[in-house]
């Protein structure tokens, strides 16, 4: 029976071998101020997310989970198994990649159903929510076309970047706030460091 843990070890196997390499594989992200958390980020030039249903896990729920996660990552990818990819491949967003995971003589092995889209739901005021208020007032620091009062909450100033700097600008600066955190779990090199 092939669970979450067997299925992201492989998966982060995987990214960690293929070419491009990612700067950083994260793992259990929290994204959209707390809505959702992604299972398993890839950082290329943009992030890729990638979430996991194993075996005995209810796909359906991707259904109301997809639009947190579409509009926090520009690159999307479901990984499950063979009982749940018919119905992955009839319902979940176009835009999403597929891959199937399957257990051949003991080991994961992961295969490409459809390779991630263009993905037009990305949101640069709900991806930035994924970030601390101190991640966020740097970004804003930044940029000089971005405005900040005092009285500014997290939201507040997520906005005013989203408004105030390009998509590109923004992946950069989450990108680069969200490897540059010491407290998740980041496999980097191979190795393991970090921890909640």
């Amino acid at each position: 029976m092939l669970r979450d843990k067997e299925i992201r070890a492989a998966l982060v196997d995987h990214l960690m071998k293929r070419s491009p390499r990612p700067a950083r594989v994260i793992e259990e992200l929290t994204i959209d101020n707390g809505n959702a958390i992604a299972d398993v980020v890839a950082c290329y030039r943009e992030m890729h997310c990638y979430e996991i249903k194993g075996q005995t896990d209810n796909v359906r729920r991707l259904l109301a989970q997809s639009e947190f996660y579409s509009q926090s990552f520009p690159k999307l990818t479901l990984v499950t198994t063979e009982n749940h990819i018919k119905w992955a491949e009839a319902y979940s967003p176009e835009h999403w990649g597929l891959m199937v995971a399957k257990e051949v003589c003991g080991r994961v092995v992961l295969s490409y159903v459809r390779r991630a889209g263009s993905n037009s739901n990305f949101s640069k005021q709900k991806a930035l929510l994924m970030l601390w208020k101190a991640e966020l007032t740097a970004i804003a620091n930044s940029h000089p076309k971005v405005r900040l009062k005092k009285s500014y909450t997290r939201a507040d100033i997520a906005a005013a970047i989203s408004f105030g700097i390009t998509k590109d600008d923004a992946l950069n600066g989450i990108q680069s706030a969200i490897v540059g955190r010491a407290l998740n779990r980041i496999h980097d090199e191979g190795d393991v460091s970090g921890g909640k």
